[in-house]
């Protein structure tokens, strides 16, 4: 029994290494770089947790995103020199850790509209994305990411009155930042350095055509609304088909 102490221990130690706290919310740290919107399964074992891009759903019209300027600690810190180095993006970030105050900031970007990201997933152009969520209870929506920009991106982002996902050329997401209603900033995620994400479920329900949709996603740890469920599967065994 003692033996596996040490084991348990190091199991534990891995697993919350994989994790780091954003504004009180827990984040998956990643290497990759992610982009806003994408949907995909997340690859977990015990020595590796990251995301498997599957599907680029097509937004035809922009999703609106929430931008947040956050001072870096050392576990966010850490995080971003880890992600820096196998993106290979030559961004500086001048930090200390013992310093307390003015220490410089990374954004964490939260999609606002997600009504309009559902909406999107269910229209025709997304017909086997909106499929393979329904196939996949594994499948998510990334609907955050913390993300080190250069400092003009950074800063078109903290000055704009709105900013927007969309997507660009074939199948490639920007960011937009607006002012004064006028487009200021384009920002391609590759430009910056991701360093964690957090995802979201589907929540299934039937419509009143009794027909399975999609009608919200919430994060990993949350409950869907009453009467929908995270498995389309099991959304399936409660229609009623005798209603029809």
């Amino acid at each position: 029994m003692n033996r596996l102490i040490p084991l348990l221990i190091l199991v534990i130690s891995l697993t919350s290494c994989k994790t780091i706290s954003i504004q009180r919310e827990l984040q998956h740290a990643t290497t990759q770089n992610i982009m806003l919107g994408v949907v995909g399964n997340q690859k977990t074992f015990v020595l590796e947790q990251d995301y498997n891009h599957v599907a680029l759903p097509d937004y035809k019209q922009p999703i609106k995103v929430q931008p947040n300027l956050i001072a870096f600690n050392k576990q966010s810190f850490s995080a971003f020199k880890k992600a820096q180095l196998l993106q290979n993006k030559a961004i500086v970030v001048n930090y200390v850790d013992s310093i307390k105050t003015n220490q410089p900031r990374f954004l964490k970007l939260e999609i606002a509209d997600r009504v309009g990201v559902i909406n999107a997933i269910k229209s025709k152009t997304n017909t086997d994305v909106f499929q393979f969520i329904e196939n996949n209870n594994n499948a998510h929506v990334i609907t955050s990411i913390s993300i080190v920009l250069n400092q003009d991106s950074q800063n078109a982002i903290k000055n704009a009155d709105e900013v927007f996902l969309g997507t660009s050329g074939v199948k490639n997401y920007v960011l937009r930042a607006y002012k004064n209603k006028e487009l200021q900033h384009t920002i391609k995620f590759t430009d910056g350095v991701v360093f964690a994400y957090q995802m979201s479920n589907a929540c299934w329900k039937q419509d009143n055509k009794y027909q399975l949709q999609i009608i919200d996603l919430v994060e990993s740890n949350d409950k869907c609304p009453s009467k929908s469920y995270q498995s389309a599967k099991r959304a399936k065994k409660k229609i009623n088909y005798y209603n029809f």
